[in-house]
C-alpha cells in the first residue's frame, strides 16, 4: 500500500533502479556465494534443499531455475515483502536515501489526500513519550520482566486514559480526517461529532507489514476494560486478516532457521522473544486466516504452534492445523502446562522451561492421530471407520505427497486397516492437485513446431543478443510474426517500440525491463534469458539467427497459405481474396528459393 502522500514519479522510479543493489537485496533473504561472474544460493521464493537462485549483479537480475521466478531488485523486494509495486517503490526510495516527492495537496476533484501513514508515524511517536512519562506502564512492564532494549525493539508505547488526549496532542498539526481514517480517534454523534480518542489506558504494540512499514496498532488494556485487547480498525492499510504480528522483526531468523514460532497474542511474541527464542511471530487476536497461513510460508518451511495450553488454545490450534498443512508447512505442536502460555511460563519457570517445550515440539499430525485414534481400534469398526474418516480429512490437508504417504501408512498401521482400502478411500475424496493456487486441467494442444526447445531457443538466443549486444538498424529487423512464442514476441515487440523511441542507442535489458514493469511472467521469462547461460553456440552471428527466424516463419506462412487459397477456392466468389493469396505466396517462394541457394546470404527477409 503505497504512501498517500508520495507520488510515484518515473524519474523516482528511475533513481530507485540506478541505486538499488540486487545482492544486497538477495542477502537479506538468502546466503549467497560466488559462481563465476553470478552469485547463487538458496532460493528464497520457494522451499529447496539445493541452490537454484542465481543473481547477476552486474545487469541487476535474478532468475531461479527451480520455480521460475526472475527479475529486477524491485520486483524480488515485492516477491520477498508482499509489498505492491508504489510501496516497494517509496520503502527502496526511504533505504537507500533517495527524496520522496509529495503529491498535491488537493485532488482534481478538490478533496485533500489522507495522510494515514503520517498519522501512524505521530502516534507511534506520541505514545512513546507516554510511555517514558507515565509509571503505569513502566511497572506493568517491570514486572512483566520486558528489559528496556525489548521495549525499544518492538517499539512499545502507552495511550494514557482520557477520552481527549492523542487527539488534542496531534491535532490541529494534523487533520482531524487524518486521525480518523487512520482508526486513531473516532467521531462521537451523541455529542455533535467530538473526536476522541480510540485507545484509552492501553499498553501499545505498533503493527507492521513485513516489509516494516507501519499499519496500525494493537492496544493491551491496563485497567479493567473487558476488552483486553483492541485493535486499530480496519482501514485501507490496515487488514488483521493479512497481518503478522512481529514478522517484521522475525523474518530473517524465519528465513535462515525455516522454523516459525506462532503464538497467540502480541505479548507471547515479546515474552516469547525474551525467552531467547527468535522467529515469533502472532496473529491478529482472532483465528488465523488462509492469508496468514500463506504470508507464513513464504518464509518458514516448519511452524511450531505454541498456543495456550488451556481448551481455547487447543481449538484454536486445531483449527489452524489444516490451513498451515494446506500451505506445504511441516508443523509440531509445544506443549505448555495448563492455564500457561509461552509468557506466563517464562515468569513462573524461567526463560528455559519456554526453550525447552519450543525445542521439545512435537509432530503435530501425529499428536492428532493420538487423539483421533481410539487405543482399542480394530476392536470397535464404528469408532474405527469414523477415526478414519477424521484422520483422512486431517491428513488430507498435508500438500506433500511424500510426507502424506508416510502419514497416511501410519495411520493405517494404527488403525488396523489395510494400507491399500485406505489408500484408495483418500484418493475417491482427495481433490485433484494444486498447482500454482489453481486446479490443475487438461492442457489444450499445443503445435509441437511451436513450443520445442529448438524454436524457444533460437528465439532466447536472438532476444540475447539484440539485448546484450550491437543490433542491426530497426529497419533491419524483422516483424514480430517471426517469433512463434508469444513471450518472446511480446518482449521483442516492446524492445523494438523503444528502440524506435529513444532515436539514439538500442535498449538494454534493464530499460526493456523498466517498460515491462515489475511483475508478470514476462519478466520472470526476460530475467530467464539474461540471467541464463547462452542456449547453442556463443559464436552463432544474430543476423544467421534472424535469418533462421525469418526462414522458418515463411515456411510456416506458406503452409498457411496453401490453406487459405484451399478455403476461398471452395467457398469461391472472391477473386480479389484469391488474387492478394497467390501473390504473397509467390513473393514467399522467391524470398526462399533466394535464401536456400547456394552461397545465398540468410538475412532478416
Amino acid at each position: 500500500m503505497a504512501l498517500a502522500n508520495v507520488q510515484i514519479t518515473p524519474q523516482l522510479v528511475q533513481a530507485v533502479r540506478d541505486a538499488i543493489d540486487i545482492v544486497g537485496i538477495a542477502s537479506e533473504h538468502t546466503r549467497l556465494r560466488p559462481n563465476g561472474r553470478r552469485m547463487q544460493g538458496l532460493c528464497p521464493l520457494h522451499k529447496e534443499k539445493t541452490p537454484s537462485f542465481s543473481v547477476d549483479p552486474v545487469q541487476g537480475l535474478f532468475y531461479c531455475f527451480g520455480c521460475g521466478k526472475g527479475g529486477d531488485a524491485i520486483k524480488l523486494h515485492m516477491l520477498v515483502t508482499g509489498d505492491d509495486f508504489p510501496a516497494a517503490i517509496e520503502s527502496l526510495a526511504q533505504r537507500y536515501g533517495i527524496p520522496l516527492p509529495k503529491r498535491a495537496e488537493r485532488t482534481p476533484g478538490g478533496r485533500r489526500e489522507r495522510d494515514v501513514s503520517g498519522a501512524l508515524e505521530a502516534a507511534a511517536k506520541f505514545f512513546g513519550e507516554q510511555l517514558r512519562k507515565w509509571p503505569l506502564p513502566q511497572r506493568y512492564l517491570a514486572e512483566r520482566q520486558i528489559a528496556p532494549e525489548l521495549t525499544q525493539r518492538f517499539g512499545l508505547g502507552f495511550a494514557p486514559d482520557g477520552w481527549r488526549n492523542l487527539v488534542q496532542a496531534l491535532h490541529p498539526r494534523l487533520p482531524m480526517a487524518d486521525l480518523v481514517a487512520a482508526g486513531l480517534a473516532g467521531v462521537s454523534e451523541s455529542r455533535g461529532g467530538e473526536p476522541y480518542d480510540r485507545f484509552r489506558n492501553r499498553l501499545m504494540f505498533p503493527i507492521h507489514s513485513p516489509s516494516g512499514r507501519l499499519v496500525g496498532f494493537g492496544g493491551r488494556t491496563l485497567g479493567d476494560d473487558p476488552a483486553k485487547y483492541v485493535n486499530t480498525a480496519e482501514t485501507e492499510q490496515f487488514h488483521k486478516g493479512t497481518l503478522l504480528y512481529g514478522l517484521h522483526l522475525a523474518k530473517r531468523e524465519i528465513r535462515e532457521t525455516g522454523r516459525a514460532v506462532l503464538v497467540e497474542g502480541y505479548f507471547d511474541v515479546v515474552g516469547t522473544v525474551a525467552a531467547g527464542v527468535e522467529g515469533t511471530v502472532a496473529g491478529m487476536g482472532t483465528a488465523l486466516t488462509p492469508e496468514q497461513a500463506r504470508l507464513l510460508s513464504r518464509y518458514a518451511s516448519e511452524v511450531v504452534v505454541a498456543y495456550d495450553g488451556d481448551s481455547a488454545g487447543e481449538n484454536a490450534y486445531r483449527r489452524a492445523l489444516p490451513l498451515l498443512l494446506a500451505e506445504g508447512l511441516a508443523v509440531r505442536r509445544a506443549r505448555f502446562p495448563e492455564g500457561h502460555d509461552p509468557d506466563s511460563l517464562r515468569l513462573a519457570a524461567g526463560p528455559e522451561a519456554v526453550q525447552s517445550a519450543i525445542a521439545g515440539a512435537e509432530d503435530a499430525i501425529f499428536l492428532e492421530m493420538e487423539r483421533l485414534i481410539p487405543k482399542d481400534a480394530g476392536n470397535a469398526p464404528r469408532l474405527t471407520a469414523s477415526a478414519a474418516s477424521a484422520v483422512r480429512e486431517l491428513v488430507g490437508a498435508v500438500a506433500d505427497p511424500v510426507a502424506r504417504h508416510n502419514y497416511l501408512r501410519r495411520a493405517a498401521e494404527r488403525l488396523r486397516i489395510p494400507e491399500a482400502i485406505f489408500f484408495a478411500q483418500l484418493a475417491e475424496r482427495r481433490p485433484p492437485e494444486r498447482q500454482g493456487g489453481a486446479r490443475m486441467e487438461a492442457s489444450p494442444a499445443v503445435v509441437a513446431s511451436d513450443s520445442s526447445g529448438i524454436v524457444r531457443g533460437v528465439e532466447e538466443q536472438v532476444l540475447e543478443l539484440l539485448l546484450k549486444g550491437q543490433p542491426p538498424p530497426l529497419s533491419e529487423l524483422p516483424p514480430p510474426e517471426v517469433f512463434f512464442d508469444l513471450q518472446c514476441r511480446n518482449i521483442f515487440q516492446v524492445f523494438c517500440t523503444l528502440y524506435g523511441r529513444s532515436g539514439g542507442p538500442p535498449p538494454d535489458g534493464r530499460a526493456v525491463l523498466s517498460e515491462l514493469g515489475s511483475d508478470g511472467d514476462l519478466v520472470d521469462r526476460m530475467a530467464q534469458i539474461l540471467v541464463e547461460a547462452p542456449v547453442g553456440s556463443k559464436e552463432v552471428e544474430l543476423q544467421e539467427l534472424l535469418g533462421e527466424l525469418a526462414h522458418r516463419y515463411q515456411e510456416r506462412r506458406l503452409r498457411e497459405l496453401a490453406s487459405e487459397i484451399s478455403e476461398a477456392q471452395r467457398k469461391g466468389g472472391d477473386d480479389a481474396l484469391l488474387t492478394r493469396l497467390y501473390d504473397e505466396k509467390r513473393r514467399l517462394s522467391l524470398s526462399l528459393h533466394r535464401r536456400t541457394r547456394p552461397g545465398a546470404g540468410k538475412g532478416a527477409g
